[in-house]
């Protein structure tokens, strides 16, 4: 029971980190698969703990490679995972002992590509998924017969591999085709092969908005899950598929014999000149003159060609711009700067020009190194094509894990980004004078401030790609929230005009996005974190927590918009409730000295306070202060949360109403309070 039921029980844990950002530093094996694990720092009374970042089944995983030393390559039916270990040798002989041992009798392949297929007896399938065999007499060799998504028929045996059982019983009844917004059928890969046109297909794909290839097999490659013959996905190989050179020139780069000699090498590597045509072969002409301009922009900011008095934000703009504009321009404004990064050796690079009758010399640096800054830039704003996607990820692994140490680091940045990308969209807002600057200089994240309930400061590192999940996700993490659900219920807010225009931000927005909007609009702006949700129950054992939500709840409080009013004379019971509140915010001040008759009327809600005299009040507050002075702040904090969160509004969020319809609402003084479980109106007397 243990060993089904509890995580990590019954594994073998071994050190381990993965990709910026992720956070990994334990990876477990176990008869079930392996987990990513991270540690979490608890209090001193509970014990620190391991929390799964992400659990991968032996039905995930179609093998294990140590592609150079404390590497791990797990390649994955839709994705691949690098981790890094010491214990590499280890790990892998465990997890292969486990795959072998699972699919020995196993009735289940998985398909290693995409097979697509108009034939109504064939079995059509994606890359990834998990199709259950069956015996059937009479099939030629090399064709197999299974189901999968409640479809059967034959298909080829070279398009899957054997796979461990997976973990469900009831696999899904049907899988429907992607469509594009407007409801049609997305166009499959074999369209593209069909149409026989590298422009046709990628002009296909950005209509239909579907994933769509310039050739064959291309459809079936995800961002993480490269091919297993990741050599056949260099530039060189996309260059002679699809380079304007390459296709011109196809003819005359075979000799008398028949025997195809080597494209010239230059097509892939620096160039002193900027381009005067477009690298990819684009039916549409008027794409030169674009790719021209991105060319001589991508060059001044290299520092491989005069400024001519742009800036270094005006050429990125420009470079962003152009290439946004144009979705075609993408891909090009790619293969331009991995051209000009690869065989590049200018290491300094220096601007003359001519002020005043003076010959000015700067030196602006070291070429290859700018262009591995932009190249960080625009991994950050633009999606690349699916066709180009695993030939870009090979060069960034490939830089990644080559000789020298030079761009290993900005390499993998890139990386990093590029993934964030086709997770979250790319940035949208050009980066300002000062970001720019920091990128340049080699800083990728920022210091920004959040300010949580009662004005507490929290500072956060922010990096390029941050969404504000990520910041959701770190801010939960102090207060000792870990779970999923638990992180639903928080919001980021940016607010504007000293609180006029408040904003809650989707939680898959870039931060710099929003800050470098927000300060052109205003430059006091701040973001504001607050729980908006209320289902999860409240936990009092971290300090940070208590208080976040103490000074959240406590203004409704003092409003008197967590509970009703009575029209009639308030009972002993809730004027003694009302004190003990008081008393608790009295102690969370942690001040020594007795309230004042002037403190309490600040301790009570005015609607509540005039029930009767002062003196009464500061006397059965003085009363409970000697129950609540043996606590410290944070219990007294605690102990006015418990108290509160049983009020029957507590948990609402609450709206000013200006004018209403309805005449029984006697509109301004009214409130809209909405919750998980119902949404009322809350009749108060505003005085402010």
């Amino acid at each position: 029971m243990a060993r089904d039921s509890w995580e990590i029980y019954f594994s073998r844990l071994f050190p381990a980190s993965g990709s910026v950002g992720t956070g990994v530093q334990v990876v477990s094996v176990s008869h079930r698969g392996i987990k990513l694990l991270k540690m979490v720092r608890s209090s001193a009374v509970v014990p620190d703990y391991f929390r799964v970042l992400h659990p991968y089944s032996y039905a995930d995983i179609l093998f294990v490679s140590i592609p150079s030393k404390n590497m791990l390559e797990f390649n994955l039916t839709n994705e691949k995972l690098i981790l890094f270990s010491a214990k590499a040798p280890q790990v892998k002989h465990m997890v292969d002992y486990f795959i072998t041992e699972l699919k020995k009798d196993s009735e289940y392949v998985v398909a290693v590509r995409n097979y697509i297929t108009e034939d109504r007896t064939l079995l059509s399938f994606h890359k990834g998924d998990i199709i259950r065999l069956h015996s059937v007499e009479g099939l030629e060799e090399g064709w197999r017969y299974g189901a999968v998504y409640g479809r059967w028929g034959v298909f080829p045996g070279e398009c899957v591999q054997p796979v461990a059982a997976p973990d469900f019983l009831i696999l899904p009844a049907e899988r429907a085709e992607p469509r594009d917004r407007h409801g049609r059928v997305a166009a499959s890969a074999a369209i593209a092969v069909a149409m026989g046109s590298t422009v046709a297909a990628h002009e296909l794909d950005l209509n239909t908005e579907a994933v769509v290839g310039y050739g064959e097999d291309s459809s079936s490659l995800h961002l993480e899950g490269l091919p297993l013959q990741a050599s056949q996905y260099t530039m060189e190989e996309f260059s002679r598929k699809y380079y304007r050179r390459a296709q011109r020139h196809r003819d005359q780069l075979k000799t008398r014999k028949g025997k195809e000699t080597r494209e010239p090498a230059d097509m892939v590597t620096y160039s002193k000149s900027p381009l005067q045509e477009s690298l990819i072969d684009f039916t549409d002409s008027n794409m030169n003159k674009v790719a021209a301009d991105i060319s001589l922009a991508v060059m001044k900011f290299m520092g491989d060609y005069p400024l001519k008095g742009q800036t270094e934000q005006d050429l990125v703009s420009t470079i962003l711009k152009l290439s946004g504009e144009y979705g075609l321009m993408k891909d090009e404004a790619y293969c331009q700067v991995m051209k000009q990064v690869t065989g590049n050796t200018r290491t300094v690079v220096i601007e003359c020009r001519l002020e005043a009758g003076l010959y000015i010399l700067t030196v602006i640096g070291d070429s290859c190194q700018r262009g591995w800054r932009l190249l960080y830039i625009l991994t950050a704003f633009h999606r690349c094509s699916e066709v180009l996607k695993p030939f870009l990820l090979t060069f960034l692994l490939d830089a990644c894990s080559g000789p020298g140490v030079h761009y290993q680091g900005i390499a993998k940045a890139c990386e990093q980004n590029l993934r964030r990308t086709f997770q979250y969209g790319g940035r949208i807002e050009h980066p300002n004078s000062m970001e720019l600057k920091a990128m340049l200089a080699g800083r990728s994240s920022k210091r920004q401030l959040f300010l949580l309930p009662g004005g507490i400061e929290r500072h956060l590192k922010i990096k390029t790609c941050s969404v504000s999940l990520d910041a959701i996700e770190e801010l939960c993490n102090d207060m000792g929230l870990h779970r999923l659900e638990a992180m639903d219920e928080y919001a980021v807010f940016v607010v504007t005009h000293r609180g006029q225009n408040v904003r809650p931000l989707n939680k898959r927005e870039y931060i710099l996005d929003i800050t470098t909007e927000a300060e052109t609009v205003d430059s006091n702006y701040s973001l504001w974190f607050r729980r908006v949700i209320w289902t999860q129950p409240l936990k009092f054992d971290n300090e940070l927590c208590v208080t976040m939500h103490y000074n959240q709840v406590l203004p409704d409080y003092l409003k008197a918009l967590l509970s009703v009013v009575p029209q009639s004379k308030a009972s002993e019971q809730q004027l003694q409730q009302l004190a003990k509140l008081a008393a608790l915010q009295h102690r969370a001040k942690d001040t020594v000295f007795l309230p004042t008759i002037g403190e309490v009327q600040e301790y009570v809600p005015s609607q509540l306070y005039i029930r009767q005299p002062p003196q009464p009040w500061l006397n059965m507050v003085t009363q409970h202060m000697q129950q609540v002075s043996p606590l410290s702040p944070h219990q007294a904090r605690a102990q006015f949360l418990g108290l509160v969160s049983a009020f029957p509004m507590f948990g609402s969020s609450f709206f000013y109403i200006q004018s209403s319809s309805n005449i029984s609402i006697l509109a301004p003084v009214c409130w809209l309070s909405t919750r998980t479980d119902c949404t009322s109106y809350t009749r108060t007397h505003m005085y402010d």
